[in-house]
């Protein structure tokens, strides 16, 4: 169930990155979520900060790559598709 709701989170933000153009606005979403979820599944508090930090670092990577590949095609989708099926994992 929790790995639906990360894909539809992933769609969504790439959805917003392509309105906005703005990758850290997007993995700054993309981490307060995961830090809300982390603190639900009542992960110690600096365990889930240092997770957070880790997600915040990828997902500024991934969404600025969506960003500066945009146009780029095949390659736009394979990042696309690569960080849909990591965010899975």
């Amino acid at each position: 169930m929790f790995v639906v709701v990360r894909i539809f989170i992933l769609v969504g933000l790439v959805k917003l990155l392509l309105e906005t153009e703005k990758p850290f606005l997007c993995a700054g979403i993309y981490t307060a979520i995961g830090f809300v979820f982390r603190l639900a599944a009542s992960t110690p508090l600096d365990e889930a900060l240092l997770a957070t930090g880790i997600s915040f670092a990828l997902a500024s990577l991934y969404f600025w790559l969506l960003h500066r590949l945009s146009g780029s095609g095949a390659v736009w989708w394979l990042i696309l598709i690569l960080g849909i099926a990591i965010g899975i994992v």
